[in-house]
């Protein structure tokens, strides 16, 4: 079994540097216990930050993302499994650090 709490903390990591918050804030979106379970609410909320504040060719980015990786939204990282979830965390990592 793989840890899946290693690959939320990851994307806590973000969360927290992008919104300079505690884990806590945001409604505890930016906790590992709660991205562990849902992973692309605390995605989709750094994502969509940027959204409408970014030219086309990133939101073509986003939108590429959300269609690549539709078929795990609403999945814990459990569920959507060790290779898939390094592949989204690569990938969302690719995002955020362009923007």
């Amino acid at each position: 079994m793989f840890k899946t709490h290693d690959y939320a903390f990851q994307i806590e990591v973000t969360i927290k540097a992008i919104f300079n918050c505690d884990k806590y804030d945001i409604g505890g979106i930016a906790d590992a216990n709660f991205i562990e379970r849902q992973p692309f609410i605390a995605i989709a909320l750094v994502l969509g930050n940027f959204y409408n504040k970014i030219d086309i060719s990133y939101k073509e980015k986003i939108d590429d993302f959300f269609g690549k990786y539709y078929s795990e939204m609403g999945k814990s990282i459990s569920e959507i499994g060790e290779d898939k979830i390094k592949e989204i965390v690569k990938d969302f990592n690719s995002i955020v650090s362009t923007i």
